[in-house]
């Protein structure tokens, strides 16, 4: 840009810095937008005090010139950027539960898209855990939707601090919630599941809430066919665990070699 600043004279390159500006701020963030403002305009002007049109000027016409050359281009990188964290804003809420603030049904497949393929390339364990409440209906009826709500609220918040940082939580819809544990086999599963059960019948108990939640666990060795395969597996033990009681866990590990693609039955 200084270059052909340099080469096209008199003539007003301002436009052609704007390219650099604007990429710097949507790739780099507004520090970069504005240190690009900032030398593009000592460099445009280093060109110009080379002019001798431009060495005539009275001083304050130069200033004004300047002035207005770093208002343009400050004014891109504010305007970029401000854009750029609206995107980011509409797109974290496109993937966010909005009553729980844990991931959404569509984050979690993005998320179980991703481990799948860890899970092909690398060969290390996959556990998803589906949770659903039973008779959270009641709670609706007998304490009031705002009752229930609250209740998601706690589960999500008792969920979220006992996963680690690289798992991931998800209202999956109404009252079920998934996590999705990268690299965690049957064994640690199991443990980890067994204490968040205590968590939230710990704080079903504090707030009042008669009710439990049913648990399908898988744990796999080999990678199932696709995302959808995956949850529809966990989901089928959380039902075999509803349907033999309430508060109850089923475990499920799908071992090396299966082929789950095929639909084989996981080995329990």
């Amino acid at each position: 840009m200084v270059l052909g600043d340099h080469l096209t004279g008199p003539a007003n390159f301002t436009l052609l810095y704007l390219g650099p500006i604007a990429l710097g701020t949507w790739l780099a963030g507004l520090g970069a937008g504005l240190a690009l403002s900032v030398l593009a305009t000592v460099a445009s002007v280093a060109v110009d005090a080379r002019l001798p049109s431009f060495r005539d000027l009275p001083l304050a016409v130069k200033l004004w010139d300047t002035a207005v050359q770093l208002g343009v281009f400050l004014s891109l990188a504010l305007a970029l950027d401000a854009l750029r964290q609206r995107l980011g804003v509409e797109q974290r809420l496109a993937r966010t539960d909005s009553l729980t603030g844990v991931a959404n049904r569509r984050a979690f497949l993005e998320a179980s898209r991703l481990e799948i393929e860890r899970l092909r390339r690398h060969g290390r364990p996959l556990t998803i855990v589906y949770l659903d409440c039973d008779a959270f209906k009641s709670v609706n009826d007998r304490f009031g939707h705002q009752s229930g709500d609250a209740l998601l609220v706690a589960v999500s918040s008792d969920l979220r601090r006992a996963v680690r940082a690289v798992d991931t939580v998800a209202r999956l819809g109404g009252d079920e919630f998934g996590v999705l544990l990268p690299e965690t086999d049957g064994p640690a599963a199991q443990g980890l599941v067994e204490r968040l059960r205590a968590t939230i019948d710990a704080t079903l108990q504090k707030g009042g809430w008669p009710v439990t939640f049913s648990v399908g666990v898988v744990t796999f060795a080999a990678a199932p066919a696709s995302e959808d395969e995956m949850v529809r597996q966990a989901d089928q033990r959380m039902y075999e665990a509803k349907r033999s009681g309430r508060g109850q866990v089923r475990f499920e590990v799908v071992p090396a070699g299966t082929n789950a693609a095929a639909g084989e039955r996981p080995l329990r």
